[in-house]
């Protein structure tokens, strides 16, 4: 009884509300636990959100200085800072440099876009002196009073202090905000330098518009939010989606944003902005309101399993949630990567690609530019000098005897030398010049904007000069010359093809003068190479058909008067250009390879000759031997053998006459290979004594029998003293090293008997009888020995 008193109804009733009440206090519970996870979730998400937006905005801010670094840091900023500095006139190369500096400055403006928008509104160069020199925008006006000229002359400390005071690297470009009538602008300020003192800023506006389109861009249509670009002096809106504001891009105060949103803020690095967000909450759910009560005293279950489902509601949308935020933390991190990785494969890809574009326009030897590359150049200048009507000077530069050089020496050697040509090349120009290498020891120079003609005199006339100075190779010094052709626009062409090909015949003319020495190109030396040109062609069909002759000359015995020798000398007839001198012929044979047959042809024919001769009179045969010959000397000697042999001439009846220029350049197979010949009886004669590299140095080291006076000498002898003194001295020297003379050119018999008197023992000339043919010869040689042949 007392049991069931206690479990009255109304205490079923208590029992009952304190049980909905504490199934209420429990849904209460949890559900404002939810709240909370909901919205530390949301807060975290959002964090992420801005961070990326703020990151985004860095690597936008980072890219645009690390352009403004590189123009203020391009070789093109510092030339022209360079000529500023030594006084240049625009006309001579300050206009020049500038016109470079601002082409580089607008294809910055002009490629520098992000989806078809301009990153940079207007980029200027302005000195300390508030003196505007490139502006990209000059129609629009500049308020000078808006740059902070002194905090940018000052010299940036390298501490960690000035670091953390301002967050940005001294050494970048800075980011400022300025405000302006057209609104907040953002720019990038750097200050060039020019031997380490400051000489001007380069500035750089940034669109604002892309700005803000960079920021719309991140913008997520399933929330409301308010983004903005915080400055120290302003803020730039992004974009506004709050309820409280009328339009997207309408501005909102502080205060209403603050009112019930959430705000997040993320540095932007580099610079001293920041990018603010506003973003709406959840809504939270208003638990305590008459319907749940309702429901939760009605019915007693039901409130219970609503309690479950919203629980597990609750703590499934916080799991899809942090999901979702998991996910997009794998993707930025893996999309970071990706970047990365991409941007290193671009780096990689446009070093590479720089490299080839270097190796396919430059000389790998000498880093100069190639043939192609300094043809475009040459055309570019050409289309400038229209414009300008300027003169542009084209100089073809070749080493002297650099192939003997190279041959001697070897190719390391040479290599050497063409380093330091070029060296010297550019050390003779001015830098807007260009100094190219074609290949092999060819080189040209493009001088835009040359006066007039002596000035051109005077640049080859200076690197004639550098050329004075020895060549340094391995602790030994060489020396070596150089030949110079000019032509110069508009006057001797007006393509690169015709300036090049008459640099390169003003070339041919100073190399067939004697080399070390510079010519303009003239017209007439056009038919100078056309004839060179059918020449080649006629020596090449006149040893086919054989119309190449040796005549001879007799050397007579100065005291009786009788022909102890001969020499042997080609000479050429053609039936289209006539006689055609040795002068002329022989050093083309030379260059063209054919010297090897004409030689062989000439060893051989005169050698059967002065066997035949021998049974009227014992004499030598005299046979002249080219350097080209020399360059093959085994295969020369194993000929010369063969030869002596084939038409039994004895070895002591030939002579062979070389000259001094050889011996400038020996080596140890020439050596090795003249006293073979010395040895088996050949005699060694030096042709045009006094004419050459004369030196007592090769008469000691060569065992030369006898040396030849040079006719220039013995012509002049009458009329100049020098040349008197000077036959004098060496008919003196050879004495003393017992070497006989030949005296060549003999035309008087006054100068027979003075060099008779003087100890020349033998001399050829008009005076006994002119080169002549064999058996013109044969007859002269029956009738100075006075018998006739002996048959064998």
């Amino acid at each position: 009884m007392a049991i069931n008193k206690w479990f009255s109804s109304k205490t079923a009733i208590i029992l009952a509300g304190l049980v909905l009440t504490a199934y209420l206090v429990l849904i209460l519970a949890v559900t404002n636990l939810g709240q909370q996870r909901l919205q530390e979730s949301q807060y975290n998400e959002l964090q992420l959100k801005v961070t990326n937006y703020a990151d985004t905005l860095s690597f936008f801010f980072e890219v645009n200085q690390d352009n403004i670094d590189n123009i203020a840091t391009d070789k093109t900023m510092s030339t022209f800072f360079a000529n500023l500095a030594s006084g240049m006139s625009m006309e001579y190369g300050l206009g020049s440099s500038l016109f470079n500096l601002k082409k580089l400055i607008n294809n910055l403006v002009r490629s520098s876009k992000i989806n078809d928008i301009s990153i940079y509104e207007r980029i200027i160069l302005i000195d300390f002196n508030k003196r505007l020199i490139v502006d990209t925008n000059p129609g629009t006006a500049l308020n000078v009073n808006l740059i902070p000229f002194a905090e940018m002359e000052k010299t940036p400390p390298s501490s960690t202090e000035y670091a953390s005071t301002i967050g940005v690297d001294p050494k970048m470009a800075r980011i400022i905000a300025v405000n302006s009538p057209d609104g907040l602008k953002i720019k990038i300020l750097k200050t060039v330098y020019y031997q380490n003192k400051p000489s001007a800023i380069l500035i750089a506006e940034i669109n604002s518009n892309l700005l803000i389109q960079q920021l719309i861009s991140q913008k997520q249509s399933n929330s409301d939010s308010h983004i903005q670009l915080s400055t120290p002096i302003g803020d730039i809106q992004g974009w506004n989606s709050l309820a409280a504001a009328s339009s997207e891009f309408s501005p909102i105060s502080r205060y209403e944003l603050n009112n019930k949103n959430i705000y997040i803020e993320s540095p932007i690095r580099s610079t001293a902005f920041s990018l603010e967000g506003w973003f709406e909450p959840v809504n939270e759910q208003d638990i305590f309101t008459s319907g749940w009560f309702v429901l939760g005293i009605s019915i007693l279950a039901f409130p219970v399993l609503m309690g479950l489902y919203y629980l597990m509601r609750i703590n499934n949308a916080n799991i899809v949630l942090h999901t979702q935020v998991e996910l997009s933390a794998k993707q930025q991190a893996t999309l970071a990567d990706q970047n990365a990785q991409l941007q290193a494969e671009i780096a990689k890809r446009k070093q590479s690609e720089k490299e080839l574009v270097h190796q396919a326009n430059h000389d790998s030897l000498t880093e100069l530019p190639n043939r192609s590359y300094s043809q475009n150049r040459l055309t570019r200048a050409i289309n400038r000098s229209k414009i300008d009507n300027t003169q542009i000077l084209i100089m073809f530069i070749d080493l002297d005897n650099f192939k003997q050089i190279n041959d001697t020496l070897g190719h390391d050697a040479g290599d050497q030398i063409l380093k330091q040509t070029s060296e010297r090349l550019v050390r003779s120009v001015r830098d807007t010049d260009t100094v190219a290498r074609l290949g092999g020891d060819e080189f040209l120079l493009i001088i835009p904007k040359i006066a007039n003609e002596e000035s051109a005199k005077n640049l080859a006339g200076k690197i004639l000069a550098s050329f004075d100075q020895p060549f340094k190779i391995d602790n030994q010094e060489f020396f070596t010359s150089t030949s110079i052709g000019m032509s110069i626009y508009p006057q001797d062409g007006d393509t690169s093809d015709n300036l090049l090909k008459n640099a390169d015949t003003a070339l041919y003319r100073v190399k067939e003068a004697g080399r070390n020495g510079f010519s303009f190109y003239d017209p007439s030396m056009n038919h100078d190479v056309q004839r060179n040109l059918l020449l080649n062609s006629r020596l090449r069909q006149a040893i086919s058909n054989n119309e190449l002759v040796l005549y001879y000359q007799p050397i007579i015995d100065l005291k009786t008067r009788k022909i102890i020798a001969a020499e042997a000398l080609m000479r050429w007839h053609d039936e289209e250009l006539g006689f055609i001198s040795p002068e002329e012929f022989i050093p083309l044979a030379e260059k063209n390879g054919l010297i090897h047959i004409i030689g062989e042809r000439a060893l051989e024919q005169a050698c059967t000759e002065a066997a035949e001769w021998q049974s009227i009179a014992p004499i030598q045969i005299a046979v002249n031997f080219s350097c080209v010959q020399f360059r093959y000397c085994d295969e020369l000697l194993i000929k010369i053998r063969e030869t002596l042999k084939k038409t039994g001439l004895p070895a002591v009846k030939l002579e062979m006459e070389v000259t001094e220029s050889l011996l400038i350049n020996q080596h140890d197979g020439l050596m090795n290979m003249l006293q073979e010949l010395k040895a088996e009886g050949v005699q060694l004669s030096i042709d045009d004594f006094g004419t050459g590299y004369s030196a007592l140095s090769y008469l000691q080291k060569f065992s030369f029998s006898t040396l030849k006076i040079d006719r220039a000498f013995i012509s002049k002898m009458a009329t100049n003293q020098a040349d008197m003194s000077l036959v004098t001295a060496i008919l003196a020297m050879a004495k003393a090293l017992k070497l006989k003379v030949i005296a060549e050119g003999i035309e008087t018999d006054w100068q027979a008997d003075f060099l008779e008197q003087r100890g020349c023992e033998y001399g050829q000339g008009y005076l006994f009888s002119r080169p002549i043919p064999a058996a013109d010869f044969k007859q002269l040689l029956l009738k100075d020995n006075q018998c006739k042949p002996h048959k064998s």
